[in-house]
């Protein structure tokens, strides 16, 4: 293959909305000359579009999708989760131990490892930043980690490079949230520094293979190779420094935009992709890449403070009203599939629950007949005794490129069972705000995680989130608060799965979840990105990245 500058000119739509350091970008691989023989080489940048607006970076209160990827490539973590086998491997603790009795938690930190400041990442530091993951910071207002468990102690061994936690009691996730982008370890100076310098990624300091080069918020983030970093998991096929020397982030949340940029070679990389639009794609010669994570699926929660629907024959009714093989079929690609429980196939604790969560309209009509719902108004749907319609409202989730479409067909299915949905529809900014509203019924729900039990543990539990809206003396908060604390203590992992099917059964079995499809993170990319790998819960690593001049 004769040699091309990898050269972009920014223009047309993005002119106006690019910045002007991307206006005449040059990015060709340097120290390549001549034919490529398919072997990595190191240098270039890759201009990555992203469809969101970086939010909040501080480790303890972030979480969006967006701000979780860029955290990953310039942090590294305790523990390697490892995407292919699902292992929990040695990263920064080269080794680790725990006692039999779950308690203790023995962790030999890698020596020589510093952050992008210089300074050391030792056991100090590593003791400093699980004490700060567990305690907050209550003067700046920041929360403790709520995946965290009750630390008794923290012991460190400076000679012997360990570093020991006590814990109060067994908590079976620990190792898993540890390997978790929340639990990054960072430098001193982000925990000493103010919240809103933590908010912006250029005020997060790690030890990962990049670094923020520059930070214009809301516009451009510029991440830059760190030299001498020789400190990545074992079991990472490429080892030393990153390959690619810059990569340059830029929101762009128009997809029409981020798509015409991507076909005129603007772009190397674009996240968010509606299924209609990948086979054009392919045709235009750009490849597609998905990547589906472990964790919780793409669910519904059945918000029981909303009308109608803290009967569970209702629910049950919903649960079997909606076609999900119909929803793949006419909405989707081969990248998604539907979902089968509560947790993607590949989570520890899985049982296939596909016989719940068939399509069958006809035991819904019954079970609306029998919860009082026999008679229809003149539009087709159904009406109790006082005439009320049967109607649920929902509002079309802001962070799923996919939402739109799919609400609208789940609406047409639930209809034809005389359900009638109301869709509504706000802004990213005020999302978070107003699905507060304890009327909406419904409200998408469900991420790839690292434990996905303990996203679960804080989203349907009384005493946390209550995505449920279940009042503390309901039983079934009663019930999946016991459960879901009991998965949590386990140390044998064999009782745990036990503990996790009755999780599964009660949700989807009494309908408190609404199961649709697992979820995918597709890209698309230029012919000449290679190597681009993801984390167990597929966010983006850009480590092993390389751009094929």
């Amino acid at each position: 293959m004769s040699q091309t500058p990898h050269l972009r000119l920014v223009r047309g739509a993005l002119l106006g909305l690019l910045p002007l350091s991307l206006l005449l970008t040059s990015c060709a691989a340097q120290g390549s000359t001549g034919e490529n023989d398919g072997s990595p080489e190191a240098g270039g940048e890759l201009v990555y579009l992203d469809a969101e607006l970086s939010r909040d970076t501080q480790l303890q209160a972030s979480g969006t999708w967006q701000d979780s990827a860029y955290i990953t490539n310039i942090t590294d973590r305790l523990i390697h989760k490892n995407p292919e086998t699902g292992e929990l491997e040695p990263y920064l603790a080269e080794a680790f131990d725990v006692s039999e009795d779950g308690l203790t938690y023995t962790f030999t930190i890698v020596e020589g490892v510093t952050h992008s400041d210089g300074t050391p990442l030792d056991v100090d530091n590593v003791k400093r930043n699980l004490q700060w993951q567990h305690d907050g910071d209550t003067e700046q207002a920041i929360p403790a980690n709520n995946w965290f468990p009750a630390i008794a102690g923290i012991e460190t061994d400076e000679a012997a490079r360990t570093v020991t936690v006590e814990l109060e009691e067994p908590y079976a996730p620990f190792l898993d949230v540890l390997s978790f982008w929340r639990t990054s370890i960072v430098a001193d100076a982000t925990i000493d520094a103010p919240i809103e310098e933590q908010q912006q990624l250029s005020g997060i300091i790690g030890s990962g293979p990049f670094s923020v080069e520059s930070e214009t918020y809301g516009e451009e983030i510029t991440l830059t190779r760190r030299e001498g970093y020789d400190w990545a998991p074992p079991s990472s096929e490429h080892q030393g420094e990153a390959l690619l020397e810059t990569i340059t982030i830029l929101p762009v949340t128009e997809d029409s935009v981020r798509l015409g940029s991507l076909r005129s070679g603007e772009a190397d990389l674009i996240r968010y992709l509606q299924p209609s639009e990948e086979q054009g794609l392919l045709d235009a010669g750009i490849e597609i890449i998905s990547e589906q994570g472990t964790g919780n699926s793409n669910v519904w929660d059945i918000r029981q403070s909303a009308p109608f629907v803290n009967d569970v024959d209702v629910r049950r009714a919903l649960q079997s009203g909606i076609d999900r093989e119909a929803i793949i079929d006419e909405l989707y690609t081969e990248s998604w599939r539907p979902a089968k429980s509560v947790v993607t196939e590949d989570t520890f604790g899985f049982i296939d629950k596909s016989e719940s969560l068939a399509y069958d309209p006809e035991r819904s009509a019954e079970l609306l007949d029998g919860a009082g719902f026999e008679e229809f108004d003149e539009e087709g749907y159904r009406i109790d005794q006082d005439g009320e319609r049967l109607s649920l409202v929902t509002y079309i989730d802001v962070f799923d490129a996919t939402a739109g479409p799919l609400f609208q067909l789940i609406q047409l299915q639930l209809a034809e069972i005389g359900v009638e949905l109301q869709i509504e529809e706000t802004d990213y900014s005020s999302y978070s705000d107003v699905i507060l509203d304890p009327e909406i019924a419904v409200r998408r729900n469900g991420w790839p995680e690292a434990d996905p039990w303990v996203r679960q543990t804080v989203n349907y539990t009384v005493d946390e989130s209550n995505a449920l809206f279940l009042e503390e003396d309901d039983p079934a908060a009663q019930e999946l608060g016991e459960l879901y604390q009991d998965q949590l203590h386990q140390t044998d992992p064999a009782a745990r799965e036990g503990v996790l099917a009755e999780i599964q059964d009660t949700l989807i079995d009494d309908a408190f979840l609404l199961p649709i499809l697992d979820d995918s993170q597709v890209f698309g990319a230029q012919p000449h990105v290679q190597d681009l790998e993801f984390t167990s819960e597929a966010r983006p690593v850009f480590y092993s990245t390389w751009i094929d001049d």
